[in-house]
């Protein structure tokens, strides 16, 4: 089959009115890539044939398009099946469907986000290559030809007159907001960055990390890293300059393949950190704050050193161990611009309860997932468990029903995270996503503020409003609407099914063109989706679930909802299965887990 690839680069002229909206955060967290595979071949020896490779090369989707977009090539668009005794020469691509063989095509075969399956009496005289789905020999099939699955869907689209184009990748927008030179000294490698910190909050506004990093390259297996970070926060307490600085130093050895390798290093720094990772990514709340004054996170300071070391015995599979000391102090909320909403007041940033805090964490990931940005199968499994004490912990007062009056001093607690997910392909158009995820108290004194949580909208139950189910007592008023849960427990279910539309369609003006790409709008999806969970206070008491005890599914809160996901934009609208609940509406920039 052809392996010519075209590619194609355009600039992108971009005012400042785009400008200011890409100076804001990117669109997802940057991480370490842990797993890759290379291209395999399999030959046409087993009846069934599943193996697949995860990721796709750019060199493939080159291939796809310049095979499909070939005059010589039979095209269809969407399923097609040959039937018993019919015969085809020649190139046959299909686009978007399943390919089902029952007679005899002598040629080449290219299946694009789809299955090829070869009934009984079906043959296949050439070499097959599929993207995003699989290959099906049934008993009495016969395939004579190399054969290449890629689970990975190819991202192209095809345009109005039948052709495919490859479909630009969405940019982070802390990429394109920002300025990094590189140089190189002997088995030094210098970069010198300024970029924003990838999201927008009512402490810090829009905070900036500048500072070089040094990496030096001892073998072919080995390198180490040395990073000096230093955050400007724009909209901080002035009445001193400490307070507008933070910085992050940190270095770090790591030895071994892409595939496997073990890892260990230091941190020192001052930030501001999240005191939940939910609702809504990192991106999507800085979103929120900077353009409706909604900020969906609370947030406290963290002044400390921590070492750590992590090992990946397998591609899928990375172990974490750290241990840190730092001191945790409540920040006030200050008064950063909105683009909306602007004359409104911010949500007060709640108190947490200061103190030096030494924690030791274990983690776990494990990730099987064909793609990252849009999986269609695999696992993704995150746990960790933490376990922290404090001698000058200062808790503050919170309702007796939450949490009895602690002396200040001593404190000691232990807390527990998971999260699971669960991606399977139905079909070439259908997929069914499921997730389960918990996190809260496990053992010692009660969880501080800071470890708190909580459920609601506008994420894990988007038919309920922000922080809904947050164990404040009945009457309890709080600006802040700080979490105050012991534990929370709640499970998401999604079918998706693919639209008849294709994007992103082409856009002349390089504005909006730009901003299409930021956003990352691809294929639409249709997306029905139903959640359940429920959060709680774990003890003995009125209004209290026992410790051994997790609260009967009856009891659980539950919403359903549908919406349409085009990648970088999604539409979402959900309403509790309670009667007195209205519909609420959200609006999101990834995809909901």
């Amino acid at each position: 089959m052809n392996s010519a690839l075209g590619a194609r680069h355009s600039a992108l002229g971009v005012r400042c009115s785009v400008w200011v909206l890409a100076l804001l955060f990117s669109g997802g967290e940057g991480e370490r890539v842990w797993a890759q595979d290379s291209l395999v071949i399999i030959r046409p020896l087993p009846e069934v044939d599943t193996a697949v490779v995860r990721s796709l090369p750019s060199g493939v989707v080159g291939q796809v398009v310049a095979v499909y977009n070939d005059s010589a090539t039979t095209r269809f668009g969407g399923s097609f099946s040959l039937p018993a005794g019919a015969r085809l020469e020649g190139r046959v691509a299909v686009y978007r469907g399943t390919l089902r063989v029952n007679g005899t095509i002598a040629g080449a075969i290219l299946v694009i986000n789809g299955d090829l399956i070869i009934g009984p009496g079906g043959t296949v005289l050439g070499p097959v290559l599929v993207t995003g789905g699989r290959i099906e020999v049934r008993p009495g099939g016969r395939l004579d030809g190399e054969r290449t699955a890629y689970d990975a869907l190819a991202p192209v689209f095809r345009k109005p007159n039948g052709l495919l184009e490859a479909r630009e990748h969405r940019k982070p927008l802390g990429e394109i907001a920002s300025a990094r030179t590189s140089f190189q000294t002997g088995r030094i490698s210098t970069e010198l960055s300024l970029e924003t910190g990838r999201t927008y909050n009512r402490v810090e506004g829009l905070p900036i990390v500048f500072g070089p990093s040094f990496t030096t390259q001892g073998s072919d297996r080995a390198d180490a890293r040395l990073d000096l970070r230093g955050i400007f926060r724009p909209t901080s307490d002035r009445t001193k300059l400490r307070d507008d600085i933070g910085f992050v130093v940190s270095t770090e050895f790591r030895a071994g393949s892409a595939r496997r390798w073990l890892s260990f290093g230091a941190r020192g720094y001052r930030q501001i950190q999240s005191i939940e990772d939910q609702p809504l990514t990192k991106g999507e709340a800085g979103w929120s704050a900077f353009l409706f004054q909604r900020d969906y996170r609370d947030h406290y300071e963290a002044r400390g050193l921590e070492g750590y070391a992590s090992v990946a015995p397998l591609p899928t599979l990375r172990l974490g161990l750290s241990f840190r000391g730092d001191q945790e102090r409540s920040v006030p909320s200050s008064d950063p611009v909105s683009l909306l909403r602007n004359q409104d007041t911010w949500r007060p940033n709640p108190l947490i309860d200061d103190g030096f805090y030494r924690t030791s964490k274990v983690s776990l990931d494990y990730d099987t997932r064909n793609d990252q940005a849009r999986p269609s199968t695999g696992w993704k499994i995150h746990a960790d468990f933490e376990s922290s004490r404090s001698d000058d912990a200062s808790p503050v007062a919170l309702p007796a029903a939450v949490r009895p009056p602690i002396e200040p001093g001593r404190y000691a607690f232990s807390k527990l995270r998971f999260d699971v997910a669960r991606y399977a392909r139905l079909n070439p158009n259908t997929r069914i996503n499921l997730r389960i995820l918990g996190a809260g108290w496990v053992g010692g004194d009660p969880l501080p503020v800071q470890r708190r949580v909580s459920l609601g909208g506008p994420d894990i139950l988007p038919g309920f409003g922000f922080r809904d189910l947050n164990c404040g007592p009945q009457g309890f008023s709080d600006q802040s609407q700080a979490s105050l849960c012991d534990r929370i427990l709640a499970a998401q279910l999604e079918i998706r099914t693919n639209l008849p539309i294709d994007l992103p369609f082409r856009i002349r003006n390089a504005e909006l063109a730009a901003l299409q790409q930021i956003l990352g709008i691809e294929r639409a999806e249709l997306v029905l989706l139903a959640d359940a969970g429920k959060a709680w206070l774990t003890g003995g008491g009125p209004g209290r679930v026992p410790n051994n005890r997790i609260p009967a599914f009856g009891e659980w809160d539950a919403d359903v909802g549908v919406g349409i996901d085009a990648g970088g934009i999604g539409v979402y609208l959900a309403k509790s299965v309670a009667v007195n609940r209205s519909f609420r509406f959200s609006l999101r920039l990834q995809r909901r887990f």
